[in-house]
């Protein structure tokens, strides 16, 4: 049975001073992360609360193998026997505070063991992968080398008598960025003992194809960057009065494979040909001979006619624990409706509108609606068996795809980002199905039909849970239940042990692709958000954010899976390459969509954003857990 956790203790520079840390091993076989609730038991009649301490895993164990827990000053000379309950699991320490604390055996490395050759060589032909290669003698059995790759790639090594080993390792990585290679001496339990050697890795960002003509000088790089940078600051200034301010800028996507981008406006000198998966932010726009051309934030220009404008998600989080409008200007109260007039919410994803009832040549499509868009019915009308709703002059729409609500916006009672539901607090959910049926009880059956729906992104207050077969049912309302498994929920979460007890915080939960953000143990604001795919998977454990940027570039995958994204807005990087960002390109909030980044609708990073920017600059902290 492996042993689980150590429990030091350390005598202070004070008299009775004791200092408590735990350290974790490293396991060859990882399974998943335990999190309980941690008690130190001081042996002079004392505990002490630690909160839930979180064992790392192989991405964070480096870091997180040791952890300070707390420190006591101790009235006699003892000796006293500390106890540390982890859960199930018990680790003890026997504490003279007046001389040496015993804190069990603890294995020192012998020596012998020497790394005479640690070598990274990156892939010509895929530049996201690498071969790792090393030579060590001295090795003993008692021993282990752990190779640590990053991004969650380990390779261990087992002791052989001393003897010379030479091993090589091919390994990928998910993305662009700078990785640490690293080799660790373990003893037979898993515990650390000394580290060989730390290297970089870079993996640079794929280069994109560039025409340049004759003649044409390279611009220096820092130069270019600065002006293309500062010119980015004055657009999003000038945006501000038409784009609310968590939309930085327009964004397009290319409408075919392999579009091109142009040195000029309408010029026939081409700068990039574009790969699919390339989403381009608008920097600027001009007319030439009549058409729209766009200049992206790189600098060079593509037709309007080439790209579909981006409309960015809708989705937004819910501010908890208080009655205060969220920071934004607030929506406009709906006019009353018209005597005789219906309303209606659209439940299709995109519905057609048409001059006349009916789907015939001579009738296309004139306009396009958005599900979730509220319209007026002033009219119904047959065609060829069907429904047909007329919500404006001249403007029809197939009433299967319309919802009749009996007022504006019958969905208020669920739809708690519209600030009159009162005060809100955990647990909260939002619908990840396009659509989603409401039944008068848990369960499906031939005498409990649909009585309503709810609709994609719409959030929910969680009143009650109850399990009826094999799934989860939501209560929203009198009477008003939900299918669990379309429903991301944001539960709460106690906070971990290193996290302090007024820093603000947020807790990713894998399992429900959902984020909470914490001011100490209060939630102030839960969101849905999209985390990383089965292939690139989100890294778990307790991090600290290293850089914090307002918009930045981001590129990088495999054939297939190839992206380029520019200016992604509102990032906080909290592991690596790893970051909260908002994500501009989708709206498949609450499933795995990621490389490994943690997705949230443009309103919802850049509220985290704004937040967290009143701690410290490693604000916030980023609690990773299934």
């Amino acid at each position: 049975m492996h042993t689980l956790l150590r429990l030091l203790a350390m005598n202070g520079s004070e008299t009775g001073e004791v200092h408590f840390a735990v350290e974790f091993p490293a396991f060859q076989e990882e399974g998943p992360s335990l999190t309980a609730p941690a008690i130190l038991e001081l042996g002079d009649g004392q505990n002490l609360e630690l909160g839930l301490l979180s064992a790392p895993t192989a991405v964070t164990w480096r870091e997180q193998h040791h952890l300070e827990l707390a420190s006591h000053r101790y009235a006699g000379s003892g000796p006293y026997t500390a106890r540390l309950r982890w859960g199930e699991h018990i680790a003890t320490a026997v504490i003279k505070p007046s001389g040496a604390s015993e804190i069990g055996a603890r294995m020192e490395p012998l020596p012998g063991p020497e790394l005479r050759f640690f070598h990274a060589r990156l892939l010509a032909q895929s530049p996201l992968e690498a071969t790792v290669r090393l030579h060590i003698t001295g090795l003993l059995p008692q021993h282990r080398l752990r190779v640590d790759c990053d991004a969650g790639q380990v390779r261990w090594l087992s002791g052989a008598s001393g003897a010379e080993q030479t091993v090589e390792w091919q390994v990928s990585y998910p993305k662009p960025g700078t990785y640490t290679l690293a080799a660790d001496l373990v003893d037979a339990e898993g515990f650390w003992l000394a580290t060989l050697v730390e290297s970089p890795l870079e993996i640079a960002e794929p280069t994109e194809p560039r025409s340049v003509a004759q003649g044409d000088e390279p611009a220096d790089a820092t130069r270019l960057a600065t002006v293309v940078y500062a010119a980015m600051e004055a657009l999003a200034e000038a945006q501000a009065i038409s784009l609310p301010p968590w939309i930085p800028f327009r964004y397009v996507r290319p409408l075919w494979a392999w579009a091109r981008t142009y040195t000029t406006p309408g010029g026939g000198r081409i700068s990039r040909n574009l790969r699919p998966g390339t989403y381009l932010a608008i920097k600027e726009e001009t007319l030439v001979d009549g058409a729209l051309w766009y200049q992206s934030s790189a600098g060079d220009w593509i037709a309007a006619s080439a790209v579909d404008v981006l409309r960015p998600s809708e989705l937004r989080g819910v501010r908890l624990g208080t009655t205060e409008p969220l920071p934004d200007p607030p929506r406009p109260t709906p006019e009353p409706t018209p005597l005789g007039v219906r309303r209606g919410v659209i439940t299709a994803t995109v519905l057609n509108v048409r001059a006349r009832p009916g789907v015939r040549p001579d009738n296309p499509p004139i306009d396009q609606l958005r599900q979730g868009t509220e319209v007026l019915i002033y009219e119904e009308a047959p065609y060829e068996g069907e429904t047909w709703y007329r919500i404006g002059v001249d403007r029809w729409v197939h009433g299967y795809w319309v919802r009749v609500t009996d007022s504006a916006f019958t969905r208020a009672a669920e739809m708690l980002s519209l600030g009159d539901a009162g005060e809100v607090n955990l647990p909260v959910g939002w619908v990840v199905a396009p659509s989603l049926h409401v039944r008068a009880r848990p369960g499906v059956s031939s005498d409990n039909p649909p009585i309503d729906q709810v609709l994609h992104n719409q959030p929910l207050r969680i009143l009650e849970t109850r399990r009826v077969g094999d799934a989860n049912w939501y209560r929203i309302g009198e009477g008003r239940w939900v299918h669990g498994g379309w429903v991301g929920v944001a539960w709460p979460r106690s906070r971990p042990a290193g996290i302090r007890p007024h820093e603000r915080w947020v807790g990713v939960s894998l399992r429900e692709q959902t984020a909470v953000a914490y001011e100490g143990d209060v939630p102030v604001f839960a969101a849905l958000v999209a985390t990383g795919l089965p292939g690139t998977p989100t890294v778990q454990g307790l991090f600290r954010t290293w850089w914090r940027v307002r918009w930045r570039k981001m590129s990088g995958g495999r054939p297939g899976s190839y992206y380029y994204l520019e200016e992604v807005p509102w990032t906080c990087y909290f592991y690596r390459g790893y970051a909260l960002h908002g994500a501009y390109w989708h709206d498949a909030f609450g499933r795995p969509r990621s490389h490994g980044c943690v997705n949230f609708s443009l309103y919802d990073s850049w509220w985290i954003f704004q937040w967290s920017e009143v701690g410290d600059p490693r604000c916030p902290t980023v609690y990773v857990y299934w």
